[in-house]
């Protein structure tokens, strides 16, 4: 049943994320959203229960979106960004309520806040790799690894960082990339929520 449950889920976000790319003012392959999307619900149908799950799910759909949008324009929107964080935090209240598990709350509000910070440092420092589209991302990513730990925020911003300067070092050996080329860092950030909970769990952390 949960397997069925989570299939579901994945299939919504991937339509929802389908949807928002072909309705909005934006360019973005809408195959790019749909799967980022789908990923993204089985990841949290799989690491969450139902009812915990259902703020990753929202998020999914925003996060596919993003992702196909930033690829093709290198650009996230705010619509999609700023609306990220309250569309994770909200539904996850219900769970909070039934479970009196107010410190995973805590703990994803202070994941945004550690994650918007350390980006927002290096867009002042080094604004042609990093923007405010970034920073914004930055406060739902940083809220969902939050959920599961700080320790464990920290581990997915490192890992968006190793996972980028691994992916561009392979396209620029290959040559789909030169050394001026801007490579968008909202996708691996994305995906740096996606390895950080086996991570840190296999550091110990």
């Amino acid at each position: 049943m949960n397997l069925v449950v989570t299939a579901a889920g994945a299939v919504a976000a991937a339509t929802g994320a389908l949807v928002l790319v072909r309705r909005g003012k934006w360019r973005g392959r809408g195959w790019i959203a749909a799967l980022v999307a789908a990923v993204v619900g089985l990841w949290a149908g799989l690491t969450t229960g139902p009812l915990e799950s259902v703020g990753f799910l929202i998020v999914a759909v925003l996060w596919g979106a993003a992702t196909a949008i930033d690829l093709a324009e290198h650009h996230l929107p705010d619509p999609l960004t700023l609306w990220a964080l309250p569309s994770f935090l909200l539904p996850q209240l219900p769970w909070a309520v039934t479970n009196a598990d107010w410190p995973s709350v805590g703990r994803a509000i202070g994941g945004a806040a550690m994650t918007a910070v350390i980006l927002f440092a290096l867009a002042y420092i080094n604004p042609r790799g990093f923007g405010l589209g970034d920073v914004k991302l930055g406060l739902s990513t940083g809220a969902a690894l939050g959920w599961f730990g700080l320790s464990t925020a920290l581990v997915g911003i490192a890992a968006a960082f190793i996972l980028m300067a691994l992916i561009s070092s392979v396209l620029l050996l290959t040559r789909r990339i030169t050394r001026d080329s801007e490579v968008p860092f909202g996708p691996f950030m994305i995906l740096g929520v996606l390895v950080a909970p086996v991570s840190a769990s296999l550091l110990g952390w």
